[in-house]
């Protein structure tokens, strides 16, 4: 009896390994390893195992660590060039949303930006290009399980295409009001405007805008004016929102002509969660000269 199941266990080990060997089995799914960390907020996980030379690796599914933003590295241990396509799903499959190559051994994080639907979920597709030994690896990424529905909003109004924008024309007058989200380092611009005042004094034309804004949460603002040129937008002087509620970005400013053109260049440089934000501008029809 005992003969018998020593023969059954050795056939049975044989079988397994030739299955493995024509791919029935991947190395990667018996190699890959999962740690997984929950809290009430957020979910982490750890995978590490191997990428093999012209094979795709999948990566565990994850979402967003904040609005717009998933967190995601990948440690690799040997050199090699590896491509990794971040992927997102749809009702119709996996589809391709931006792609990164590692040509260095060692820690690597993925910088993205993305105005996909909060409960998006992503992967990353990896491929070993560059080395015929399995570079072995550890990916991590981070998910924040629930998202407030003034985070919703905000950042549902983040999306340049669905920032609001109202223009009033008076009679000496074109003001206008913009509404929507400042996300994490993510840079926007305001619509364009002109002088509010200006005048021109032995030869030189000085003058000031009239433009402010108005942040509904605490958070470092950095406000950058600009002008533009012939040759492309130039920046003129910054100054920063340190205090929610209303902050005049008026500016001196002098050198530049009557039909200079400006906009701001705004962006959250502190807080991860979203501060709402309205700005104004003012530019009259015309200037005394």
């Amino acid at each position: 009896m005992r003969k018998k199941l020593l023969k059954l266990m050795l056939v049975l080990a044989v079988a397994i390994g030739s299955f493995a060997s024509i791919d029935f089995i991947s190395p990667n799914a018996a190699q890959a390893k999962d740690r997984t960390y929950k809290t009430k907020t957020d979910v982490s996980v750890f995978r590490e195992g191997n990428l093999n030379y012209k094979k795709a690796t999948y990566s565990n599914t994850f979402g967003y660590s904040w609005a717009g933003h998933p967190y995601t590295t990948i440690d690799t241990y040997r050199a090699g060039k590896v491509k990794a396509t971040l992927q997102y799903q749809t009702k119709k499959g996996w589809k391709n949303y931006k792609t990164f190559y590692i040509t260095k051994k060692g820690h690597k994080r993925f910088d993205v930006s993305s105005y996909l639907d909060l409960n998006t979920k992503f992967r990353y597709k990896f491929e070993n290009l560059g080395s015929k030994k399995p570079i072995p690896y550890k990916f991590y990424s981070n998910t924040k399980l629930k998202f407030s529905n003034a985070e919703k909003t905000a950042f549902k109004n983040s999306n340049p295409a669905t920032t609001s924008e109202q223009t009033q024309k008076t009679k000496y007058n074109i003001n206008v009001v913009r509404k929507g989200s400042l996300f994490y380092k993510k840079v926007i611009y305001t619509n364009t405007f002109g002088y509010y005042y200006a005048y021109k004094l032995n030869g030189t034309i000085t003058g000031f805008n009239s433009s402010s804004i108005y942040t509904d949460r605490a958070g470092k603002v950095k406000a950058t004016l600009q002008y533009n040129t012939k040759k492309g937008w130039k920046d003129y002087k910054t100054v920063y929102v340190t205090k929610k509620g209303f902050n005049s970005l008026n500016v001196d400013i002098r050198k530049l002509g009557y039909n200079t053109k400006f906009r701001y260049k705004i962006q959250n440089i502190s807080s991860k969660t979203a501060i709402p934000y309205t700005f104004y501008s003012s530019t009259p029809y015309g200037y005394a000269k």
